[in-house]
């Protein structure tokens, strides 16, 4: 859209909404409810923006919004670091894809090629767009010809400027003079620190925001990406059915000699000379991930070059392609199973869970790659591969991976005495309910260990925490500690014994 006066202090509104809320909500750690509501406030923002500068976001933009905001709620749900990470990431995702196309059905068609352009875009526009944005369309003038929108918008650009230079100089003088300083703290009361240390992060936040709404709804530089790569080049049949098929030659000859070992139980691990448990599942599970990660890029860039009219040879190279999907399967099967040997024999971690997800994503992936390219639909992959990533972290977050390795833990100590109390008492709050659970029947060592650190973290009754980091799951562990604190206590030894962790 043509940039003016009112629009633009429509979209610096928002961003200083945005940055103000940013500021008010982030600073409260763990991350719970708070990212949540920013969250909420981020695409909110836009819809705002959409409506009033009426460029509408398409549909398909606000099915991935949907799902960042499913994300970013899943902060104030679960309560798992590694989770957390990934929960913030998706929402940030989200955000970019909802700005990544302006007409309806583009979004879903959006190339690889289209989707690393925008990307780089996006960068651009997060860090220069807010100084197009200030210097030049903030100083746009109405069509009435009347000044005083123009003087008004200097007036703001010279408060923008000003406040970060005051802030900056204030508090080199502060250092550089002791009266000065007294003035400022004692006698005007004004904390100098806290407020650069806010002033930064609004203004870190203000800027990026500002540079990427402007990116999506002004976009009057770098909105079309310049050509820097070459001439798209194209590959023939016998070009592509030797690369495939060769291919397909070693990844079926690996499959074929490795049927011993490939799906082998404990008695074919065991019985290897020179073979661990550590050797076959971790060397051999990682290698497979890669193999079948590095596969499917492979497989669309060749569907890229491909071009031939024939159907004879399309239905060559499809042959070839699916045939490798096979083989691929396997090794991601295999993978699966590596993965559960290596879980029944050391136990699970969350960090295991997450592999395992991350099979289930390149699988999911690896069909719908069948279900796109294959039938000629190339461009829709990746926005299916993008939605199957929402839901299977979705999914993740509905399992639960703290309260199930914990689960499995505690059964597994229960049945066979293997435990590793260092690793598991340091899960989150979802674990809290079975750790509880199992405490009565773990070593008196173990059940001191764990009391005491469910004390230390959930036991004051009177830290109420603050209310922009609340998350139900450990709002829900600190309901079951503070119920059991009697019962906890006298778990704890007044000489703790040291917890050796299982190697």
């Amino acid at each position: 859209m043509t940039t003016n006066a009112p629009a633009t202090r429509v979209l610096l509104l928002t961003t200083l909404v945005l940055a103000l809320a940013g500021d008010t909500l982030l600073r409260a750690e763990p991350w719970g409810i708070n990212f949540t509501v920013l969250a909420l406030i981020l695409f909110s923002g836009i819809l705002f923006l959409s409506l009033r500068l009426r460029d509408p976001i398409p549909l398909e933009g606000w099915s991935i919004a949907a799902l960042g905001l499913l994300t970013a709620a899943c902060l104030s749900w679960r309560d798992s670091t590694d989770l957390a990470a990934f929960n913030v990431l998706a929402t940030l995702a989200a955000a970019h894809l909802v700005t990544a196309r302006k007409n309806a059905g583009e979004l879903p068609r959006m190339t690889f090629i289209e989707h690393i352009q925008h990307a780089i875009l996006q960068v651009v526009h997060l860090s220069v767009g807010s100084a197009f944005l200030l210097l030049r369309d903030l100083r746009t003038e109405n069509g009435d010809g009347e000044g005083r929108p123009l003087r008004r918008n200097r007036v703001w650009l010279g408060i923008a400027l000003a406040v970060p230079a005051l802030l900056l100089f204030g508090s080199l003088l502060i250092s550089a003079d002791a009266t000065f300083e007294y003035l400022i703290v004692e006698v005007l009361r004004i904390d100098i620190w806290t407020l650069l240390g806010h002033a930064a992060l609004i203004a870190f936040l203000a800027w990026t925001a500002g540079g990427w709404l402007r990116g999506r709804f002004f976009a009057t530089e770098f909105a079309s990406f310049p050509v820097l790569l070459p001439k798209r080049v194209s590959l023939g049949v016998t070009e592509l059915a030797i690369l495939l098929g060769s291919l397909d030659v070693m990844f079926g000859a690996f499959v074929l000699f490795q049927i011993p070992n490939f799906f082998g139980s404990h008695a074919t691990i065991l019985g290897t000379p020179a073979l661990t448990y550590a050797q076959y599942a971790r060397r051999g599970f990682f290698e497979l991930i890669t193999v079948a990660a590095l596969g499917l890029p492979l497989l669309v860039a060749a569907d890229w070059l491909f071009r031939t009219e024939l159907k004879r040879e399309r239905r060559i190279i499809r042959a070839l392609s699916i045939t490798m999907i096979v083989f691929l399967g396997v090794m991601l099967a295999s993978a699966i199973h590596r993965l559960s040997l290596y879980i029944e024999a050391y136990g699970l971690t969350t960090a295991r869970v997450h592999a395992a997800a991350i099979l289930i994503w390149i699988a999911i992936t690896l069909l719908l790659f069948c279900l796109t390219v294959l039938r000629g639909k190339r461009n829709l992959l990746p926005f299916a591969v993008a939605v199957s990533g929402f839901i299977v972290l979705l999914g993740l977050n509905a399992a639960n991976p703290d309260a199930l390795v914990a689960r499995v833990n505690t059964t597994r100590m229960v049945a066979d005495g293997k435990f590793d109390p260092q690793y598991t008492f340091r899960l989150g709050a979802d674990a809290v309910p079975i750790l509880l659970e199992a405490i009565p029947v773990m070593e008196a060592g173990h059940q001191s260990a764990l009391a005491e650190r469910l004390l230390e973290w959930y036991g004051d009754p009177g830290d109420g925490g603050d209310l922009r980091s609340w998350n139900a799951a450990r709002m829900r562990a600190a309901d079951l500690v503070r119920g059991r604190i009697t019962e906890l206590r006298s778990y704890i030894l007044p000489e703790d014994t040291t917890v050796t962790p299982e190697r």
